[in-house]
């Protein structure tokens, strides 16, 4: 697909198209920006318009990415309405897998001491037509609506931004601005429905609109962190009504918000510019594909090094042929993991019970040191054999050697999945000290150390209660 890429370019501009939604993650962005209105989005794209650029068509639908600050930021309008917004907003989410989402545009104002051109940072968002079924639903047929099928929780009545985003936007100068933070209702209706206002300002809500509710209901439902600000455009009546809706300030309160906006994601890129340059040398890229391996896989730190997630565990049960095994005991026909390590980490000499294969699945290769009990030496490399020849797909380290891995550039990164057959249990993992692998091989001194984090005679092998 990406191939042709540069013969397409005209100027700043490329084009990469694809026919099919299927054909997801065509190009990883930081951010994603949207907005209702093309109006709303004016003031982004005139900031963006000098950085280079490439329009991404899905079907018939464009995208524009921007290189902004060293990262793309891609910039979309979703059309009026919750459905509208739910619909693109999950497209781009699923295709180009953002870090983060941020929604600008306009808003009707509810509270009193709310001005024209003030904005809102939405804390929480609810939806005006769909807060009586909570109450009406219960103790009936249909009180099993009230949870959502796919996710098995209750869904609830007013949904949250990410804090991550909020903490962000806590720590921004908006100087020359006036920002409130607060909850926001989202309606169809417009300017507000009038029905159901009283009830809607029981919620003590700052500002209206018709899409904030559904975007956070899908922060709720994806695990996707966004933020959404609002730029007062008209102030609202006691009723509901709006009586000078022609006096309404489109242009000003989007700009408003859009400068808000810009204030939050410059804070942002500079948070993972710092972040990288803690991490000994691993590039932006690579820090930032890990984040979010991490956060999909559920990765959680290992005791023997990078990080880690469980992800299969036979339900049947072995037991070794031979009595001195697992003390006897039975064991779990295979478990497996995903396994990933970065930058400078590297995983530690540790042996198993059980024999375990490894395979290679995004990055870059990775070496992994096997010590059998007499104390030869085998070293693999572990990666894509198309672009490193000497590189295998899978490795198999037989049971009771022990072994040690890193990564071959210490700027990336690797994911791999290992697999534990008799399965893994925590009394089958064994973490020698540095000084007893010394005593015991002196001929690796070199490999040892490195490989290493601890050295103390004196204390027994360490208790690391893990389950893998």
């Amino acid at each position: 697909m990406f191939a042709n890429q540069d013969s397409n370019t005209k100027l700043n501009q490329s084009y990469i198209h694809s026919s099919s939604f299927f054909k997801s993650h065509l190009k990883k962005v930081f951010c994603a920006i949207f907005s209702a209105m093309p109006e709303e989005l004016y003031f982004i794209n005139k900031t963006f318009e000098k950085t280079k650029f490439e329009i991404i068509k899905i079907q018939d639908l464009e995208f524009k990415i921007y290189e902004y600050q060293g990262k793309k930021i891609l910039t979309a309008c979703t059309g009026l309405g919750t459905s509208f917004a739910a619909s693109v907003v999950t497209l781009v989410y699923c295709h180009f897998s953002p870090e983060y989402i941020l929604f600008t545009g306009t808003a009707g104002g509810i509270r009193p001491e709310l001005k024209i051109r003030d904005v809102v940072i939405v804390e929480k968002a609810f939806e005006a037509e769909i807060q009586s079924i909570f109450k009406h639903l219960k103790n009936t047929p249909f009180e099993s609506c009230l949870t959502h099928p796919l996710k098995n929780q209750p869904f609830p009545a007013i949904y949250s931004a990410n804090e991550e985003l909020l903490q962000i936007a806590s720590s921004v100068d908006f100087s020359g601005l006036t920002v409130h933070k607060g909850t926001a209702v989202s309606s169809n209706s417009f300017p507000a429905p009038k029905e159901l206002f009283n009830q809607i300002k029981n919620e003590n809500p700052y500002s209206i609109d018709m899409e904030s509710s559904a975007l956070y209901l899908l922060g709720w439902l994806l695990g996707a962190r966004l933020l959404v600000l609002r730029g007062i455009s008209n102030e609202l009546n006691h009723d509901g009504s709006d009586d000078k809706v022609h006096e309404s300030d489109v242009q000003g309160s989007a700009e408003a918000a859009a400068k808000a906006l810009l204030k939050i994601l410059d804070a942002l890129i500079l948070k993972y510019r710092l972040l990288a340059s803690k991490n000994s040398g691993i590039t932006l890229e690579a820090l930032q594909e890990t984040k979010e391996l991490k956060q999909r896989l559920n990765l959680k730190p290992h005791p023997e090094g990078g990080y880690y997630a469980r992800i299969y565990e036979s339900n049947d049960l072995v037991k070794s042929v031979d009595s001195t095994r697992y003390k006897g005991e039975t064991r779990n026909a295979a478990t497996s993991i995903y396994y990933l390590l970065e930058g400078d980490e590297f995983s530690a000499w540790h042996s198993l019970e059980s024999g375990e294969g490894w395979n290679f699945h995004k990055g870059c290769p990775i070496i992994i040191n096997v010590l059998d009990k007499q104390g030869k030496l085998t070293t693999h490399l572990l990666g894509d054999p198309l672009l490193y020849p000497d590189a295998s797909l899978q490795i198999t380290i037989p049971a009771g050697s022990l072994f040690s891995a890193e990564i071959t550039d210490k700027t990336k990164y690797c994911l791999v999945s290992c697999t534990v057959a008799p399965g893994f249990r925590f009394e089958d993992f064994h973490l020698p000290d540095r000084d007893t692998l010394l005593e015991k091989f002196p001929q690796h001194k070199d490999l040892i150390i490195k490989f290493t984090r601890v050295s103390n005679s004196n204390n027994p092998e360490p208790v690391i209660k893990c389950r893998l």
